[in-house]
């Protein structure tokens, strides 16, 4: 399996190494610690789920493999399940891996227990890299350019013992991100991008 490059690590080169460079650095690692104080939290999101553990059980339709397990837990996320969680919602067309944002797996954990379904998810669309996406522009007028999907913050779900509007109404509920509703394709979009739906 060939994995995806991440280009948020790019090397640093010679030039950046000095005063400068470390300086960028701090102001850059200073921002990041600060910010998230600065945004409240959606309000699905500022509650914490319950329990001292975060399952999460889902099915890719594209490659048939399955992740159920605990991705949180002891008040952090499991880095070996993120991993999993990770290569599981590849692109398959394009071999490649996309790191996702954790709080789309929470969003996720806290609409299957709203939900009280048994059955995982059905992944019909996670992880998509430039190059698919411009493919599924090509097909789909429905397709955005700059995809939340190609962020590693969108997944296309279903669930085989839940009506999609059910699973669209729920997950606007919740007001943690975006929400679309596919009748025709048999899914719903789920994002952490602003809230919004369609």
């Amino acid at each position: 399996m060939l994995l995806g490059t991440d280009d948020r690590a790019a090397p640093m080169n010679g030039r950046e190494t000095g005063r400068r460079g470390f300086l960028t650095f701090a102001a850059a690692t200073l921002t990041a610690l600060a910010v998230p104080a600065l945004v409240p939290a959606a309000p699905a999101l500022a509650a914490p789920l319950a329990g001292g553990v975060r399952r999460l059980s889902l099915h890719n339709v594209n490659t048939d493999e399955r992740f159920s397990g605990v991705y949180w837990a002891d008040g952090a996320y499991r880095p070996d399940a993120l991993k999993k969680l990770d290569v599981l919602l590849r692109d398959h067309r394009a071999k490649q891996v996309g790191h996702f944002d954790p709080r789309l797996f929470d969003v996720l954990a806290r609409l299957h227990r709203t939900l009280d379904s048994d059955e995982p998810f059905r992944v019909i669309c996670g992880y998509r890299s430039r190059r698919t996406n411009a493919m599924a522009r090509r097909r789909s007028r429905g397709v955005a350019k700059e995809s939340y999907h190609t962020r590693g913050m969108a997944i296309d779900v279903m669930l085989p013992d839940v009506e999609l509007k059910a699973i669209a109404s729920a997950a606007r509920g919740l007001e943690a991100g975006g929400v679309g509703f596919y009748p025709r394709s048999g899914f719903v979009h789920i994002d952490t991008g602003p809230v919004r739906t369609w």
